[in-house]
Formats: structure tokens, C-alpha cells, sequence
């Protein structure tokens, strides 16, 4: 069973993105804040990292380069989101998500980038 890692700080999306994935056999690791998610990436060794770019006082994208340059986690695909940002904005930062998720999202797209970023 493949494993995510859902950051977001609106628990209604981490509800919803949980139970899609939940539903198609993902078994997912939510979190409402990045403060831990280092201790996620230890405890729960994830396949995948969905991440929120605009979080409660963080920047998705300040964790996301910490993510990059941590031995523990630069390995992992990370899909960023964001209702803010679209895609082009977020590919001209200097370090690249693995894919990208505009919100609001359907959840054939949601599941189809999942599904491609956790084969194997």
C-alpha cells in the first residue's frame, strides 16, 4: 500500500484529500501544520508529499526546499498545491515540484497525478 504525506492547514481539504485516497487503498498521513512534518517523514516514510504552497504563517515553498536539501526527503516526490499560484509560477521557482495541483481540483486529476507519482 503506497503511503502520503497530505499538508494543508484547511482541514476540510486534508478531510477531503484523505478520504479520496482512502478510498483508493493510499494509506495517508495528514498534517494541519509542517511544523513536524520531518518527524512524519521518519515515522511514516512516505511515497509521496502533497503540500499546500500558502499555509497558516509558513510557505509551502520554504518547506519544500527544505525538503529538497534534507538527505531524509530530497528522494520523495512532492506535489505541491495552491489556489493562488498557478503552475507557471511555480515552475519558474528554483527548485521544481515533482508535479503540481491547482485548487480547486477535480478528483480524477488529483488521482491520476497521485497515481503516476507513486509507481514504481
Amino acid at each position: 500500500m503506497k503511503k502520503v504525506l497530505v499538508v494543508d492547514d484547511d482541514p476540510d481539504v486534508l478531510e477531503v484529500v484523505q478520504e479520496i485516497l482512502e478510498t483508493e487503498n493510499y494509506q495517508v498521513y495528514p498534517l494541519l501544520s509542517p511544523r513536524f512534518i520531518f518527524k512524519a517523514v521518519r515515522d511514516f516514510n512516505p511515497d509521496l508529499i502533497i503540500l499546500d504552497i500558502m499555509l497558516n504563517g509558513m510557505d509551502g515553498r520554504a518547506v519544500f526546499k527544505q525538503l529538497r536539501l534534507s538527505s531524509e526527503s530530497n528522494n520523495i516526490p512532492v506535489m505541491l498545491t495552491s489556489a493562488r499560484f498557478d503552475e507557471s509560477y511555480v515552475v519558474s521557482q528554483s527548485y521544481h515540484p515533482d508535479d503540481y495541483l491547482q485548487k480547486p481540483f477535480t478528483i480524477n486529476s488529483l488521482l491520476q497525478k497521485v497515481g503516476t507519482l507513486t509507481e514504481n
